[in-house]
């Protein structure tokens, strides 16, 4: 979920933080793609390419070098970065790019080629991260009122998604559903479920509820946040109801498309995921009863 000049990482020979402003980042390189799902059959090989813009009077040299990256537990999307081959979901050993090292022009651009050489037993999915390193310069105030420039590393990204076709299992388990009263909102009520990713590649999903009446009509909709997985990963939805619903016996209808990521990417769709339960509500927006999820 990177923007497109999203600022990954700051180092500096400082002791403390630096901070790059809107302007400063709108001057650094980026890519033409900032995620890429390769989905590539066992023993074979995918490539492509990714193109390096830069939109300075200024040429800019990058340094390219790949990483491993997860998401963070709790589903929201947080990403946590690794040197290469540190975990076992690390599709590094299985990449390659050149150039490792360029010098895009002034308001130019650089091609960068890469290729996935996906091994005969493999399985599943793998991930990496390519990163692009550069320098910019940064004038800092001095104590005797002097301007002092300084030099420091910032890094852009495109993140790697490697499916082995004809092994990917988009599978999950939802569960523990309650319903109490919104904590954010006076008279309405939050819906909350727990989400586990049971396949064995990376699950983004993006789901909705349904309030169905004795009458088949639907007297409260809402739709969930998205949830970001890795392979056994977990996460939670939540979903809020902001009106007041009458009193009655309902039918809790849930979607979960599992394959959202799929969609983003345009190769595809997913399976979706269709729960229900039974719900009785009481005067006020009381919640008398919740059956099981079927």
């Amino acid at each position: 979920m990177f923007a497109r000049l999203r600022i990954i990482s700051i180092w500096s020979c400082f002791i403390g933080s630096l901070f790059v402003s809107i302007a400063q980042a709108n001057q650094l390189p980026f890519m033409s793609q900032s995620k890429i799902r390769v989905v590539v059959s066992p023993g074979e090989r995918g490539f492509g390419e990714i193109t390096l813009d830069n939109p300075t009077a200024e040429a800019k040299s990058m340094h390219l070098y790949l990483e491993d990256w997860y998401y963070l537990p709790g589903g929201t999307g947080a990403k946590e970065f690794l040197p290469a081959n540190s975990i076992p979901t690390s599709a590094c050993p299985w990449m390659s790019f050149s150039p490792a090292d360029v010098m895009v022009p002034a308001f130019g651009k650089q091609r960068i080629n890469y290729s996935v050489n996906v091994p005969p037993d493999a399985t599943g999915a793998r991930f990496a991260t390519l990163f692009f390193e550069t320098s910019i310069s940064k004038s800092m105030l001095s104590g005797s009122g002097r301007s002092a420039g300084l030099d420091f590393n910032v890094r852009v990204a495109t993140l790697f998604y490697v499916e082995v076709k004809g092994t990917i299992e988009r599978t999950a388990k939802i569960s523990n559903l309650n319903i109490q009263p919104s904590k954010e909102a006076k008279g309405s009520l939050d819906l909350t479920l727990d989400f586990e990713n049971t396949g064995n590649t990376d699950i983004t999903t993006s789901g909705n509820f349904n309030l169905m009446n004795n009458e088949g009509l639907v007297s409260a909709r809402g739709a969930f946040n998205n949830v970001y997985t890795f392979p056994g990963g977990k996460g939670s939805f939540l979903g809020t109801w902001k009106d007041k619903i009458p009193a009655g016996d309902y039918d809790l209808v849930i979607t979960v498309d599992l394959g959202k990521a799929l969609t983003d990417a345009g190769i595809g769709r997913g399976p979706v995921m269709t729960k229900e339960a039974s719900v009785t509500i009481g005067e006020n927006n009381q919640i008398v009863q919740i059956g099981q999820l079927q």
